[in-house]
C-alpha cells in the first residue's frame, strides 16, 4: 500500500527502521520508533484538547526534536500545521492566528507570554498544548481557555490516540509568504501537493537510509518540506542545524564536517557566506555528496570554491515556489570560467509540466524568447487561505487548455530558454525580490513604512549582493519640517515587519519621482542609486 498522507512516511520507516536515527539536535537524538511514538503522544493531547480532522494548529517552537514530534503529531491528529516563527513580530502572529482560525497553539509558555503581552490585539485562541523544557511551568494564562502540559517521553504510549481516516486531498500545512497588502497570505497546501514532489525527490537523489540531511531552513520556510520529510521517508537522519550558525560560517563548516551531512539543502546566500568566510580548506567535508541551493542568484565564484572543496559533492540549482513546491532542477556539470554566467534553473523535474507564455500568450519554443513561467503538477496548492480574490489571480485555468477544468500556477516570474532548453530567470513581472531566501513583497515593506505619521511616501528598493541576494533600500520622502532618522524609523519598522524584511539603509528625499501616470518612478529611483561600476551603496 503506498503512503497518501505525511505521517504514513514516519509510520513506514518506523516498521522498517525502528532503530535508526530519526532526528538529532545538538547533543539529543530519537530513533524512528521514539519519534513515532512520541508523536503518538502528542496526536493523543491535541484530540483531548478536542483537535478535529481539518482544524488548523499553530506550531510555534523553536528548531528542536519537540518541533518534528509536535509536526507529526498534529498531522496524525487530523489537524493542519501551521508553523509559526516564535521570532515573528506579534502583530503579525496575532494575524496569522486570526486569518487560518487556528484552534490550538502547540508551545512554550514562554512563548505564548511573549505572544499575548507584545500583541496589541485580543488573542483568540481556543487551546493550548505546552511542550518543553518549562511546559510543567504554566501559570495562568488568560488568552486560552484550555491547555495541557506535556512531557512528550512520558506521553510517548498516550492510550488516548485515536488513528484518523482522511484522503490525500485534504490539506497538510499551510505556509506564510509575503503578502502585498501588508499581511502574510497562507498558501494551503495538501497531502498529495506535498508527496507527489516528496516521492519524486526520494527517487531523483537517490536519497537512502544512510544519509543524513543538514536541516537549515526553519520550519516555516518551505525548504524544509524536502529536509523532513523526504529525510523521513527513506529512513535517513535530520540533523537540525541549531539556529543562527549560518551566521558564523566558519561555525557552519565545522558543523556539517563533524556531523558528516551527505545533504545540504538551503538558500544561495548561506553557501556563498560559507565559501566566502568559511575556512573550508580546514576542513574535509568529505560526507558531503549532494548540495542544492536555492532561492537566491549562486555568485559563480562562490560555486567554484565550493565545488572544489566539496570534492565528492552533486551540486544542483534547484527553483520554485512556496505555491508549487520545487519544479525546476538544474544539475552543475561544468563551471564555466567566466564569473558572469547566469547559472539556468534548469529542466523541469519528473512528474512537472512547466511551460512559459509570451505577450501573445503562445508557448515559448525559440532561444531567447522571454515569456511568463506557469507550473502544472499535482503539487500545485489550493490556493491562498481565504482570499479568493488573490486565489484566482494566481491559480488559474491552464491556458493551453482552455476546455478543461485544470489549474496552473501563475508564477510572475519571467524566463527564456537557452540553446540546450534549459530555462533561464530572467526577473519578476511584479516587486517581489528574494533576499537571504526569503521572497519578499516590497509592497508590504512600502505599507508598514507610509503608515508612519511622519512619512509621505515610501519605497522599497532592492540592491543586487553577491551574498545575500538582494540588499532592500528604503527611499522616504517625509513631511516638510520633520526631523525623521534612520533609527526611529528601524525602531518603528521592528515590531511590524520580521527582521529579514526591515530595510538596511533608509534614503530621505524632499519628494519622489513620479511617472506621467502619477505613479512613483521606480526605474528612475534604481538608476539614482547606481554608480558608474553597476549598483553601489549611496553616500
Amino acid at each position: 500500500m503506498r503512503d497518501y498522507l505525511l505521517h504514513h512516511l514516519l509510520q513506514r520507516s518506523a516498521a522498517h527502521y525502528p532503530d535508526n536515527i530519526a532526528v538529532i539536535f545538538k547533543d539529543k537524538a530519537v530513533t524512528y520508533s521514539d519519534l513515532e511514538r512520541q508523536s503518538n503522544g502528542v496526536a493523543g493531547s491535541l484530540q483531548q484538547l478536542g483537535i478535529r480532522t481539518g482544524d488548523r494548529v499553530g506550531i510555534m517552537l523553536s528548531k528542536s526534536i519537540e518541533q518534528i514530534i509536535a509536526l507529526f503529531g498534529i498531522l496524525k491528529s487530523g489537524a493542519v500545521y501551521v508553523p509559526i516563527d516564535p521570532a515573528a513580530p506579534a502583530g503579525r502572529v496575532a494575524y496569522m492566528i486570526r486569518h487560518c482560525g487556528i484552534e490550538c497553539l502547540v508551545t512554550t509558555p514562554g512563548n505564548l507570554k511573549a505572544l499575548s503581552s507584545g500583541s496589541e490585539e485580543a488573542l483568540n485562541i481556543g487551546a493550548a498544548l505546552f511542550i518543553g523544557k518549562d511546559a510543567k511551568t504554566v501559570t495562568h494564562l488568560t488568552v486560552v481557555s484550555k491547555s495541557l502540559s506535556l512531557d512528550v517521553e512520558a506521553a510517548a504510549d498516550h492510550g488516548g490516540f485515536k488513528t484518523v481516516e482522511m484522503s490525500d486531498s485534504s490539506p497538510a500545512y499551510i505556509l506564510h509568504t509575503s503578502g502585498s497588502t501588508g499581511n502574510p497570505k497562507g498558501v494551503a497546501i495538501s497531502h498529495l501537493n506535498a508527496l507527489t514532489f516528496i516521492e519524486m525527490a526520494a527517487d531523483y537523489f537517490n536519497v537512502t537510509a544512510s544519509d543524513r540531511f543538514g536541516s537549515h531552513a526553519p520550519l516555516h520556510f518551505d525548504l524544509s518540506v524536502f529536509d523532513i520529510f523526504v529525510a523521513i521517508k527513506q529512513g535517513a537522519a535530520i540533523v537540525l542545524l541549531p539556529e543562527m550558525l549560518s551566521t558564523f560560517p566558519v561555525k557552519l563548516a565545522e558543523y556539517i564536517d563533524k556531523e558528516r551531512i551527505t545533504v545540504w539543502n538551503s538558500v544561495s546566500s548561506v553557501l556563498t557566506l560559507l565559501a566566502e568566510k568559511g575556512v573550508l580548506e580546514s576542513r574535509s567535508l568529505e560526507s558531503l555528496r549532494l548540495v542544492h541551493f536555492s532561492g537566491d542568484i549562486m555568485p559563480v565564484k562562490y560555486l567554484r570554491l565550493l565545488a572544489k572543496r566539496m570534492k565528492n559533492a552533486a551540486f544542483y540549482n534547484i527553483y520554485g515556489q512556496t505555491e508549487a513546491n520545487s519544479s525546476l532542477c538544474y544539475p552543475i556539470t561544468e563551471i564555466p570560467d567566466d564569473d558572469s554566467w547566469r547559472i539556468p534553473i534548469g529542466k523541469p523535474f519528473p512528474n512537472f509540466d512547466v511551460f512559459a507564455l509570451n505577450e501573445e500568450r503562445q508557448v515559448l519554443s525559440r532561444p531567447d524568447d522571454e515569456g511568463e513561467l506557469y507550473v502544472s503538477s499535482s503539487t500545485v496548492a489550493y490556493g491562498y487561505w481565504d482570499d479568493r480574490e488573490m486565489s484566482n489571480e494566481k491559480f488559474v485555468p491552464d491556458p493551453r487548455y482552455p476546455f478543461l477544468d485544470k489549474i496552473v500556477y501563475k508564477t510572475g516570474d519571467l524566463v527564456r530558454i537557452d540553446d540546450d532548453g534549459n530555462y533561464l530567470f530572467s526577473g519578476r513581472k511584479d516587486h517581489m525580490v528574494k533576499s537571504r531566501g526569503y521572497r519578499i513583497e516590497l509592497a508590504e515593506i512600502e505599507t508598514v513604512l507610509s503608515g508612519h505619521p511622519e512619512i509621505v511616501a515610501a519605497v522599497a528598493i532592492p540592491i543586487p549582493d553577491d551574498l545575500v541576494g538582494n540588499r532592500i533600500f528604503a527611499v522616504i520622502a517625509a513631511t516638510s519640517g520633520c526631523s525623521l532618522g534612520t533609527e526611529e524609523l528601524v525602531r518603528y519598522c521592528t515590531p511590524r515587519l520580521p527582521k529579514y524584511m526591515v530595510p538596511e539603509t533608509m534614503l530621505f528625499m524632499d519628494s519622489l519621482p513620479m511617472t506621467s501616470s502619477g505613479k512613483v518612478d521606480r526605474k528612475k529611483l534604481g538608476e539614482e542609486l547606481v554608480g558608474s561600476d553597476g549598483w553601489a551603496l549611496p553616500p
